[in-house]
């Protein structure tokens, strides 16, 4: 059953009060009374114009995840860990510390997308860069990979990766949420399924814990987790550079 929240969430994401009273099922003069009555203003045409206009201003492929490749299956691995999926919206979005903003740029690219990436601080004072993008089609696609709205307690999954693309994948699952410190990596997750999938796949012996944190963590130590890190970086997939070169320190001192 429709909850106010939920009408009030999709129109103030641009749609016009005939595209809500379609999705909802309910009159214009309804849906007015139920903005009016949650103090929500209600767009002139003239201002609904000019959010339509914005919204086709932005171009993106809309058909980028249609075909899978090593790069796309890397974003993939990238969203699966680091991305947000809006629920009641076809937004996408993705946050990082603006030292890594190179790699959002890349997506963007490869997205062919026109949507700007933002630059601010957080409250702590952390300079972060973010990229929010808007598809529906991208949206579906991604629910098909499990990249969904609630992901980090619903649980991700490969099955339907291909196997030739779950490598990719995992890279960029370990550059979202994973690290290597002191010859060891790390990969953490809120669920275990993706930790034991990934631990399933790699050849490298690893081992799964429950942190303190109410976190799993996969980790491979010592040569398993250079043999690791050694079989992602083969694959040419754009990857966080800073992580890159810790692996190529540890791997010069062998």
């Amino acid at each position: 059953m429709m909850s106010n929240q939920e009408l009030v969430n999709y129109y103030q994401d641009g749609n016009s009060l005939a595209a809500t009273s379609k999705k909802f099922d309910i009159s214009v003069y309804k849906i007015k009374k139920i903005l009016q009555q949650e103090n929500i203003h209600i767009r002139s045409r003239h201002e609904q114009c000019i959010i339509e206009n914005q919204k086709r201003s932005f171009k993106i492929n809309h058909y980028y995840f249609d075909e899978l490749d090593d790069i796309k299956a890397y974003w993939l691995g990238f969203l699966a860990a680091d991305g947000t999926v809006r629920k009641n919206r076809n937004e996408i979005k993705i946050g990082l510390k603006a030292q890594d903003a190179f790699l959002l740029k890349e997506f963007k690219t490869n997205l062919e997308s026109e949507h700007p990436l933002k630059f601010y601080k957080t409250k702590n004072n952390y300079e972060v860069v973010e990229f929010r993008f808007s598809s529906e089609r991208i949206k579906k696609q991604l629910a098909y990979y499990s990249i969904v709205p609630n992901k980090t307690y619903i649980g991700i999954t490969m099955k339907n990766i291909p196997d030739k693309y779950k490598l990719a994948f995992i890279k960029g699952f370990f550059d979202g949420d994973g690290s290597y410190t002191a010859n060891k990596v790390k990969i953490v997750s809120y669920t275990e399924n993706i930790l034991k999938e990934i631990q399933d796949f790699i050849p490298q012996k690893s081992y799964i814990y429950y942190t303190n944190r109410n976190l799993y963590s996969l980790e491979l130590s010592t040569i398993p987790s250079l043999e690791f890190l050694t079989s992602i970086y083969s694959i040419k997939t754009p990857q966080l550079d800073r992580k890159y070169q810790k692996y190529l320190q540890s791997y010069k001192r062998i």
